[in-house]
């Protein structure tokens, strides 16, 4: 029985070569992403104490709570920003590594996901206090609320444009809070804009439901999104039965069977397989053909295959799971 990880011996050079050009291009999206969600923590810190001044004098709902989202978004930048460093840093830890032999990829995951779940509750709050506030409504001082509103747009726009090209799944969940605030801050200023000429105080209200609406949107579908990378599922973009058909057709295997593919972290996928050969003979030739066609038709460069023979296979009764011959596959 023989085991393949990574890379074969015969291309040992060039896959080490592909590697450490891909380790330093991750770190370096980290210091990048850094860089832009520092930017965006201090807009949304500066945005969330001008929303919570302006919304007191105001009385505006729309403001105070859009300022909770601000408040809410600043944390979640700060544990998007926490957990890429904490990654970063991690990485040579030869201890931890030793624990953690995926490394650190997940951080971001589990950040995106707290995120996603701090965002739901905080749209709880804001709506139930609209509806209080739809039949009790208050007076709202909509020249106030609209300079706010407006130091928020644009604050927020700097942000956006900071992290608009992020690369980590985290990273991309804090674009999404801030792509939530800077429609807020243009959906308060179309409501400060009403109430100033209607003086229809119960906009603010239905605008504070609105917003609260859109958030949940995004907010579930980070925490889909985080959920199927944590369950392992197998990436959209790979269907397992299609690598399967593509490893029958190479010859030399004759059935494969316990087929696993997941993604360790967003974009970075990886596979094991078991391989039944009807003799030892070949083996190096079989798994650099098969690492070949995985790298090349799937992007799956981190691959483990465990070739066995027929006889060990029947003597296992490992066979015996196989959902997948040649002989089955051709004939269809």
């Amino acid at each position: 029985m023989n085991h393949s990880h990574d890379h074969s011996h015969s291309h040992s050079t060039h896959t080490h070569h592909s590697h450490s050009h891909s380790h330093e291009h991750y770190h370096a999206s980290i210091e990048s992403d850094s860089r832009s969600l520092k930017i965006a923590m201090a807009c949304t810190a500066s945005i969330f104490v001008a929303q919570v001044v302006g919304g007191f004098f105001s009385h505006s709902l729309s403001l105070l709570s859009d300022a909770g989202h601000m408040f809410a978004d600043a944390g979640a930048l700060f544990i998007a920003y926490m957990a890429l460093r904490f990654y970063s840093r991690s990485h040579g830890n030869v201890e931890k590594l030793r624990k953690y032999t995926f490394g650190f990829r997940r951080i971001e995951v589990l950040a995106a996901l707290v995120n996603g779940v701090v965002l739901l509750g905080m749209c709880g709050y804001i709506m139930i206090e609209a509806i209080e506030r739809f039949f009790h409504p208050e007076e709202i001082l909509s020249v106030q609320m609209l300079f706010v509103a407006t130091i928020g747009l644009i604050a927020n726009g700097i942000s956006a444009m900071v992290l608009h090209k992020s690369h980590h799944l985290s990273t991309r969940s804090a674009y999404l809070h801030v792509l939530t605030d800077l429609l807020s801050s243009v959906a308060v200023i179309i409501g400060g804009i009403m109430i100033y000429l209607t003086n229809y105080y119960w906009i603010d209200s239905i605008l504070s439901f609105l917003i609260a609406s859109m958030i949940i949107r995004s907010a579930i579908r980070l925490i889909r999104t985080s959920g199927v990378v944590l369950m392992d599922s197998a990436p959209m973009t790979i269907p397992k039965q299609d690598i399967e058909r593509e490893l029958l057709v190479i010859e030399g295997v004759a059935s494969v069977h316990d087929v696993h593919v997941w993604e360790i972290s967003p974009g970075e996928n990886t596979m094991s397989a078991h391989i039944v050969v009807p003799s030892e003979e070949h083996h190096d030739h079989i798994l650099h053909l098969m690492k070949t066609m995985l790298a090349e038709k799937f992007s799956l460069h981190h691959s483990t295959l465990q070739i066995e023979s027929q006889l060990y296979s029947d003597e296992q009764g490992c066979d015996g799971c196989s959902l997948h011959e040649k002989n089955e596959t051709t004939d269809k």
